[in-house]
């Protein structure tokens, strides 16, 4: 055998193995099952959206505090 069949055979072995186990473990799951991991998945990212959003206030709130500190004091407030 050729080494190009060979790895092409090796390939498509591995493939069959785990498309296999995949196929297993996606149809062994009952709809409750699959409701929890899509909770999971809803909960995850809006967890991430959350920290995202707050992570951007933050900075918004930042330059709006040196812009107001800029206005009242000059530019060299922070040196005060």
């Amino acid at each position: 055998m050729s080494n190009g069949a060979e790895n092409g055979a090796i390939v498509a072995g591995k493939a069959a193995a785990y498309g296999g186990a995949t196929g297993a473990f996606v149809s062994g799951l009952t709809v409750s099952e699959w409701g929890v991991i899509g909770g999971l998945l809803i909960g995850v990212l809006g967890w991430a959206c959350s920290q995202y959003w707050s992570w951007r206030k933050d900075r918004r709130e930042a330059r709006e505090m040196e812009a107001r500190m800029q206005h009242k004091f000059g530019t060299g407030w922070d040196e005060l």
